[in-house]
This record gives structure tokens, C-alpha cells and sequence, in this order.
């Protein structure tokens, strides 16, 4: 069975945002590297991590609903929206409660790894989705479509 147009091309996005976000991971550990050794590295990769769950997450729910209808999609991207943010909250409540978890963690690096992960997950989007082709005209309802007359 081949997939729909619009499953393809929310799949091109996808993979144009992970190759993206692999950009950012390089990037994210260098930084860490040289924000603060060893726990920097440790602390870039997870905050990349966090970056490509948050958006792959996302992008696996425009994926999976790529062809349903624009009701059934929006309902879908809010709902996985409210997970991802409730799951980040989660994290920063454990933070808080078990501030041990975070102590072993470069707060520097986590952010150059947060930042850097998703620039180069929304650079890949952008390069992807330039690749696209998207048609740009609306196809005529067959039901509501009139004819010119000839008459005129």
C-alpha cells in the first residue's frame, strides 16, 4: 500500500528534523565539552535528548494523523502538545523535589543542549519542508464546480 501525499510528506519533515537535531547534538556536545568537561557533555546530550522527544513526539502525531480531518488533527496535536508539556513539567517538578538529581548536572551545558537540539531540529524542518512540493492551488469541488457557460 503506498502511503498518502500528505503521510510523505509529514514523514520528509520528520526525517529532516532528526537530521537536523543530529547537527545539534554534535554541536551541543562540543559546547558542553567547553562550558564544563565531562559534566558538560553529560548535561548537553540530555538537554539535546529532551529537544528530539519533545519535537519527535509532535511530529510522530502529525505522522500517525496525517490524513484525518482538520478537527480529528488539531484535537490530536493538542493533546500531544498538553502531554509533551505536562511530561517537561513533570521533570521540572522532580528537579525541584530531588534537587540531587540536578546538582550532578551542568545547568550551562543542559541549556546549550536544549537550545542547540532544537535549532538544529527546526533548521532540518526548514531545509526539509523548502524541499517540498506542495501544491499551491485548490482543486475545484466537483460537486459545487459550475461550468462557464457558453451562452455568455
Amino acid at each position: 500500500m503506498t502511503p498518502s501525499p500528505n503521510r510523505v510528506r509529514a514523514t520528509r519533515l520528520f526525517v529532516g528534523g532528526l537530521v537536523g537535531w543530529h547537527g545539534g547534538l554534535v554541536l551541543s556536545a562540543v559546547a558542553g565539552i567547553i562550558l564544563s568537561g565531562g559534566v558538560g557533555l553529560l548535561s548537553g546530550l540530555i538537554g539535546a535528548a529532551l529537544a528530539v522527544a519533545y519535537y519527535a513526539i509532535g511530529q510522530g502525531v502529525q505522522m500517525q494523523y496525517a490524513d484525518a480531518s482538520p478537527q480529528t488533527l488539531r484535537a490530536a496535536s493538542i493533546a500531544s502538545y498538553v502531554v509533551r508539556v505536562s511530561l517537561l513539567g513533570g521533570l521540572l517538578w522532580a528537579s525541584i523535589v530531588w534537587p540531587t538529581i540536578t546538582s550532578a548536572l551542568d545547568a550551562r551545558g543542559l541549556f546549550a543542549g536544549i537550545v542547540l537540539g532544537v535549532l538544529g531540529w527546526l533548521a532540518g524542518l526548514v531545509v526539509a519542508f523548502r524541499k517540498l512540493r506542495i501544491p499551491t492551488f485548490d482543486e475545484p469541488d466537483p460537486v459545487r464546480y459550475d461550468p462557464p457557460r457558453e451562452d455568455c
